[in-house]
């Protein structure tokens, strides 16, 4: 069965629609589209519970870096006394005086004389190197061999096949699934965490405020709305979170599924 692409964006909006009280998602398990529809108010009192994703690691240091903090932690502290750059090291012209560097004196030895090259039949050679003598006897005999002759090679038997799953059937009556829109208390979580790693502290201290407030979603938007960068890198942590929320939940489908993401190659999962 071949892997269903689904769409990111639209995965991202179904996640991300908490919002809108009078909208749904559905995941069509046959073609991996996602669509949406209007439902009515008795309709919107049953939704669908999500999965509940701890927000992604931090990025491994404060979102807004800090002017002056070193990357790489303050410098070694030098011990005793600090190298000469400016020293040569090279060899000087006393270490080529040595008798190592002097010319054996003598006559030079002749490579074709004793001691020396012999020229050999590199088909003799290989005849002794696999057990044939010089003057053509069979091979020698295996002394690892069982007696009264080598016993019929056994028929090699076909590695068993690893074993896969076969995935569970899906209902063609009900091929639509509602995709769980991310609750109010998960958007919080995930705004708090990302708040708390911001690294200017006005930033932090005004995010945290909304988030105490009596809307604190709409009002985390509007101190964002405030700072461009800070609004941008939410939306890119926001889509990440909201991918990995989804991929939780799709974990539980019988299908097998990819994300594409706009201009990217698709992502097994």
């Amino acid at each position: 069965m071949a892997a269903l692409k689904i769409d990111a964006d639209a995965l991202f909006r179904a996640v991300v629609s908490h919002d809108y009280k009078l909208m749904g998602y559905y995941l069509d398990l046959r073609t991996g589209e996602v669509r949406s529809q209007t439902l009515s108010p008795d309709q919107v009192k049953d939704v669908p519970r999500g999965p509940s994703v701890k927000p992604l690691p931090a990025f491994g240091h404060d979102i807004n870096e800090r002017k002056g903090d070193a990357p790489f932690g303050p410098p070694p502290v030098a011990a005793g006394k600090k190298p000469d750059l400016f020293k040569d090291d090279g060899p000087k012209k006393n270490d080529f005086e040595g008798g190592f560097w002097k010319r054996d004196g003598g006559k030079k030895l002749d490579p074709f004389g004793d001691g020396g090259y012999r020229k050999e039949s590199a088909t003799k050679k290989l005849a002794e190197l696999f057990g044939e003598k010089k003057d053509g006897a069979p091979l020698k005999a295996d002394p690892f061999a069982p007696k009264g002759g080598s016993p019929a090679p056994k028929a090699s038997t076909p590695a068993p096949a690893p074993f896969e799953p076969a995935p569970a059937p899906i209902n063609e009556a009900e091929p639509l699934q509602r995709i769980p829109p991310a609750s109010e208390e998960q958007m919080t979580e995930w705004m708090r965490y990302f708040a708390k790693d911001c690294g200017d502290p006005e930033i932090r201290e005004k995010l945290l405020a909304a988030l105490g407030g009596a809307k604190p979603l709409a009002g985390y938007e509007r101190v964002l709305r405030n700072y461009q960068r800070m609004n941008q890198q939410w939306d890119r942590y926001l889509y990440k979170q909201a991918l990995h929320y989804a991929a939780a939940w799709l974990k539980d489908l019988p299908i097998q599924w990819e994300i594409v993401e706009p201009n990217e190659p698709a992502r097994p999962v």
